[in-house]
């Protein structure tokens, strides 16, 4: 027969591994990521879907940085927090330790993102709420909206950016035929990284790509873009690891990342001398789609094939590149036409005025 104290044991351990008594400080950080980052794989306690691994592992960086911070100021356990402390961690990313003016917003709205997930997570999950742990989520920062870039380069200085890659070089080779790529469908920079070689059609010329809103089949010019993918797949062949099927790699030999693009096209900026003259604006990954989407529209594309090739799933997304598009074309030609300083110089008849002669001393 069983005593009291037996029963009670044996309920204790079917509480699972976080399971604490009032006194236990909760979850430690390493815990509370490998609980969270199974719920986002699983779909489940604040999770709408199960998420791609390229997600959990953005969510792993977002929120070491998070608990990189919590562990300078000495603190191991998910309920040593405080209010106070979250507040410190978000005035801490606006921080001059964080560079000039801190991060940018969009680098801090991702980071609040995430833990916001985090805690909330915190919130559902039975086993944090017998570990008595309680959720932040109210005490971040209000996150505001996503700040839309409305910077699309020139023609000219999307030629001088992708002429920018020598390649002659093997790993310049790579990014101006993922650029090129790029220019031709608007595929995501994860999308890229995603490919691998039977993604190709090439009979049909459409390429298969794999990103955050699902599969779709894009088109690609076969003259340009078909040859420079085939010529780079024979350069790869010589550097890639047999275990490596990835048609992008790193230089040595494994998967490439969307840092690893990021990273080369903020070194082509500076090569080209385009980022002293681009100033506040910048050609980065998402950059060259939002040149895909605009182009497309301003060479005649329709809005609803665009939403195809791009897989946006909301239209309103798209308007923004309507409007953009209509400025490059309509707008601009309507100008031409009819701008007052072009009229400044002419009659009612049409004859010219005279200009008075400049008397330089």
């Amino acid at each position: 027969m069983s005593t009291p104290a037996s029963r009670e044991a044996g309920i204790k351990n079917l509480k699972g591994a976080w399971s604490t008594t009032k006194s236990s400080p909760g979850m430690s950080w390493d815990e509370a990521q490998a609980a969270f980052l199974q719920s986002r794989q699983l779909g489940i306690n604040g999770a709408v879907r199960a998420v791609k691994p390229r997600t959990l592992a953005e969510y792993k960086l977002d929120l070491a940085v998070f608990f990189n911070f919590l562990r300078g100021l000495g603190l191991t356990h998910y309920n040593q927090l405080t209010e106070k402390t979250i507040q410190d961690f978000a005035a801490w990313l606006q921080s001059p330790d964080r560079g000039k003016g801190g991060w940018g917003n969009a680098t801090q709205r991702h980071y609040l993102i995430s833990l916001k997930a985090f805690f909330r997570w915190v919130e559902l999950d039975l086993g944090c709420r017998e570990a008595q742990m309680k959720p932040f989520h109210k005490s971040l920062p209000r996150i505001g909206k996503a700040i839309r870039r409305e910077f699309i380069p020139s023609q000219e200085q999307m030629d001088i950016f992708r002429n920018g890659f020598d390649k002659e070089v093997v790993w310049g080779l790579r990014d101006w035929t993922a650029l090129t790529l790029m220019i031709d469908t608007g595929a995501r920079v994860g999308e890229v990284c995603n490919l691998e070689p039977e993604d190709f059609y090439w009979d049909v010329n459409l390429v298969n790509l794999d990103g955050k809103t699902g599969k779709r089949l894009v088109p690609f010019d076969s003259a340009i873009t078909g040859r420079a993918v085939q010529h780079w797949l024979n350069v790869r062949a010589k550097y890639a690891h047999e275990d490596c099927k990835k048609i992008f790699i790193t230089r040595y030999g494994g998967n490439c990342i969307p840092n690893t693009f990021a990273q080369s096209f903020a070194d082509n900026l500076k090569k080209t001398g385009l980022k002293k003259a681009l100033g506040e604006n910048t050609i980065s990954c998402h950059t060259v789609r939002h040149y895909f989407c605009t182009m497309y529209l301003v060479n005649g594309g329709t809005l609803h094939n665009l939403q195809r090739i791009t897989g946006h799933k909301n239209l309103d997304t798209l308007m923004i590149y309507v409007n953009l598009a209509n400025q490059m074309t309509t707008v601009r030609a309507e100008h031409e036409k009819v701008s007052p300083v072009k009229f400044m110089n002419e009659k009612a008849d049409g004859k010219k005025i005279v200009m008075r002669k400049l008397i330089r001393l």
